[in-house]
């Protein structure tokens, strides 16, 4: 373990083994940090903060802070952070009030500036990049893939494996395996993302293609289309998305779109 002088570090602080604390790092009541962790200078990890095994934590990143929610009254909040993530300089995860924390999960990657707000779930493998911002109760499944300066609204949802062009706005869910891009807006598949990732294997891709071009370019209407899905196709890849377009809805899905980038409507990016 390796802790610098000018770290303030809480008695109450729960430190595994082989973690290294940065000068001036701030680790407050009750926070847990797994082993092989590091903490670099000038971190601020807050009440309620817990990290996995193997994290990293950059320089002035802020990590379980009360949340921007005016109905916060100073309750107790909490934080946790999976296996393996990096939040790097300036980024910023906003605990939760209650019985849910703000969650992370393993091997997340959070660039320069992003934000996580309050209540939001991030799955495996989630990559926020510089600026990209989460309002609250945002939720976001494996392996998606969040470009710079995306801003999303609360309450929405990000499907798995889903990539979001630099600058877009979403207030509506972004279903599995799309990329997003513009206002509201899906245009085609992934193919990148579903070729790089391990989980899948080619009959999943081919799977997914096929049902794509039903839920997209048949013309039918999205309960025939999933009535077909649910008929057709027995991977568990294809039940992915059936799952993510059958699960309660707070924002409505996205609207497919061809062509450049269009603007389609108004997403709040407020926290």
């Amino acid at each position: 373990m390796s802790i610098h002088p000018s770290a303030i570090i809480s008695k109450s602080a729960v430190l595994g083994s082989g973690v290294a604390v940065g000068p001036f790092a701030i680790l407050e009541e009750g926070v847990k940090i797994g082993a092989g962790c590091r903490i670099r200078a000038r971190a601020h990890l807050c009440p309620g903060t817990v990290l996995g095994r193997n994290c990293d934590i950059h320089m002035n990143a802020v990590i379980g802070h009360w949340p921007q929610d005016f109905s916060h009254k100073g309750e107790p909040v909490a934080t946790v952070l999976g296996d393996g993530v990096t939040v790097r300089e300036n980024a910023t995860i906003h605990g939760s009030a209650g019985p849910t924390p703000t969650l992370v999960g393993d091997n997340c990657y959070l660039m320069v500036g992003s934000h996580v707000a309050h209540n939001c779930k991030l799955g495996r493998g989630v990559l926020l990049a510089n600026g990209a911002l989460l309002a609250g109760h945002v939720s976001v499944d494996d392996g998606a893939f969040i470009s710079g300066n995306v801003v999303i609204h609360q309450f929405v949802r990000i499907g798995r494996l889903a990539m979001l062009s630099g600058g877009s706005r979403f207030g509506m869910d972004v279903p599995p395996y799309l990329i997003g891009d513009g206002v509201n807006a899906v245009t085609t598949l992934n193919a990148v993302g579903l070729r790089r990732a391990p989980s899948l294997t080619d009959a999943d891709r081919r799977e997914i293609k096929a049902a794509y071009k039903i839920l997209y370019r048949s013309g039918l209407g999205l309960k025939e289309a999933l009535a077909r899905l649910r008929t057709e196709f027995k991977s568990a890849a294809v039940a992915c998305w059936l799952e993510f377009f059958t699960a309660p809805s707070r924002r409505g899905f996205c609207r497919y779109r061809t062509g450049g980038r269009r603007a389609t409507g108004s997403a709040g990016d407020g926290d």
